[in-house]
């Protein structure tokens, strides 16, 4: 899983003063000279100026953006702004004023992670209601390279009389804010804001946590990540390895009621996503004696134990993330495919879909082929943690790896990372569920318990699901273990209140199945969890 780094070099300070220095000097001459008779005048100066924002807070985000404290007022500092969703930046006037002109400048250092906003939004307000004259999009793509600066207008010759004004500016990862700026007249009006279309008061309610009842989640009330394809035995899963993950297993041997409904497969991160590595990986998925061929068995096991014929443990499938730039693929219908882009192919885009084309057809072949009587495939995993807008064709890719899964009446599932670029827009993304990493227990030591009341609401707010974590069955780990489950309880998140997604590392339940004393206790206590008893921890 993905455990954020919050470490930015001196280099964005560096970069950042190299562009004042190169682009800025002849737009802060600009501003000092004296505007022409009948021109529009600078209002910035003349109102108030706040920025918010549109999104759930995080501490760390927000000490990390507090090293990068400009004025958006200004062209001498940029102001950074990390995550946290939208930032809203109004400009409150003394009195209405016919505004003929809204700009802001941005700044893009690719290798530094600071990228221009996909979008700025231009709102209007007047009477207590706002008005929107829409979005300007960036001119160019976030996979641009070098290091400039690019400037979000709105402007008309007739003006629009507002009390207030605002830009409301999404950020992913980093994004680097100056010169914000409105110009117009104080004493001539201008045309009403009512002809814009209206904000509506809420338009980002919250959608509630993604049930495990909602028909998007497919059944899936708690699935289990099995990674498999690498690392000797921790990717090797036995028929007795799934029986205490299907079935809670008491230290007597009993089994006694079920455990995970649900097993989503992916391979370790360390296997190539090459035609010869995925091959590899799928002859070891579907191999006999191992993995679904021993989760099949061991399902026919627990379903007898249990006395419930006919079951069928829902399983789900992974498709690959065939990043842009890998050199080669491999062969396909006689052709090299390669993901380093061409002239004919500048984002690697139909390389790329051949590659996932090619792969869902060998995974579907070999799931039919297999005849599994105890399984039932019910959906795809998209294997990547984040949505990298950065590169070149990442939305089309992820829209074609949509519609790809639909042509086989398959939906698409996510798992991002807290705090990853496109986790408002799943859905526009073309993913059919989606469950939160809240990447709080990886923390250790630094760990702090807001992240998962946010991880809880950034769930909430966009209807996912929220992943459970372990990693690791020490006291200590399990104290922050605890304190993640009694917090997604505690918000809302709880057994029959949200679909869970599980990570337990290399097999860390297992081996607390297997264990006796304090090394248990993440296994009984993952069982409470399941089966609806309140766990203790936190604050």
């Amino acid at each position: 899983m993905f455990t954020l780094a919050f470490s930015f070099r001196g280099a964005i300070a560096r970069g950042a003063s190299a562009v004042v220095a190169a682009m800025a000097a002849s737009q802060v001459q600009l501003h000092a000279q004296t505007a022409p008779a009948g021109a529009p005048q600078d209002l910035t100066g003349l109102g108030q100026v706040s920025v918010s924002i549109d999104g759930v807070p995080d501490p760390v985000f927000a000490a990390e953006e507090a090293k990068y404290p400009g004025d958006v007022t200004s062209f001498d500092t940029w102001r950074g702004f990390s995550h946290q969703g939208k930032r809203v930046i109004t400009l409150a006037l003394p009195k209405a004023a016919d505004v003929v002109s809204v700009s802001v400048r941005t700044l893009q250092d690719f290798p530094l992670g600071i990228y221009f906003p996909r979008y700025v939004e231009f709102q209007f307000e007047s009477n207590g209601k706002w008005y929107s004259a829409g979005r300007e999009a960036s001119a160019y793509p976030l996979s641009t390279r070098n290091l400039m600066a690019q400037t979000f207008t709105w402007s008309s010759q007739t003006g629009l009389e507002a009390s207030a004004v605002r830009i409301i500016v999404p950020v992913d990862v980093w994004v680097f804010l100056d010169g914000f700026d409105v110009k117009g007249f104080l004493n001539v009006k201008g045309a009403p804001v009512s002809t814009l279309t209206p904000v509506a008061a809420n338009p980002d309610k919250p959608l509630g946590p993604l049930l495990p009842t909602a028909p998007n989640a497919y059944g899936i009330r708690n699935m289990l990540l099995v990674e498999t394809g690498a690392n000797g035995s921790l990717g090797t899963w036995s028929e007795q390895d799934f029986v205490p993950m299907l079935a809670y297993v008491k230290e007597s041997g009993q089994i006694t009621a079920p455990l995970f409904d649900t097993m989503l497969f992916l391979p370790y991160g360390s296997v190539p996503t090459t035609q010869a590595g995925l091959s590899a990986y799928l002859q070891d998925l579907f191999a006999p004696g191992k993995q679904l061929s021993a989760l099949n068995e061991a399902v026919g096991y627990v379903n007898q134990v249990l006395h419930r014929p006919g079951y069928k443990e829902r399983v789900v499938l992974s498709l690959p993330y065939f990043a842009y730039g890998q050199t080669t693929f491999g062969t396909i219908g006689g052709s090299t495919v390669t993901f380093a882009g061409s002239p004919a192919d500048p984002d690697a885009l139909a390389a790329r879909e051949t590659a996932e084309t090619w792969y869902l057809q060998q995974l579907l072949d070999d799931w039919n082929r297999a005849g599994f009587s105890n399984l039932q495939l019910v959906g795809l995993y998209w294997n990547e943690e984040q949505f990298r807008d950065t590169m070149p064709g990442e939305a089309a890719y992820v829209a074609f790896a949509s519609q790809l899964a639909a042509a086989h009446h398959l939906p698409l599932f996510w798992i991002p990372f807290y705090g990853a670029a496109g986790i408002p827009d799943w859905k526009s993304l073309g993913f059919s569920a989606a469950w939160i990493q809240p990447n709080f227990v990886e923390q250790g030591s630094q760990a702090y318990l807001a992240r998962m009341v946010n991880a809880a609401q950034t769930a909430a707010q966009y209807g996912m699901g929220v992943e459970v974590e372990l990693t690791g069955i020490s006291q200590q780990d399990q104290a922050l273990y605890d304190s993640s489950l009694a917090q997604l309880s505690a918000y809302g998140f709880g057994t029959n209140q949200a679909s869970h997604a599980y990570y337990d590392g290399s097999k860390l339940l297992l081996t607390s199945a297997k264990s006796t004393g304090q090394a248990r206790v993440a296994y009984d206590t993952t069982a409470s969890f399941i089966a609806g008893v309140a766990i203790r921890g936190g604050s």
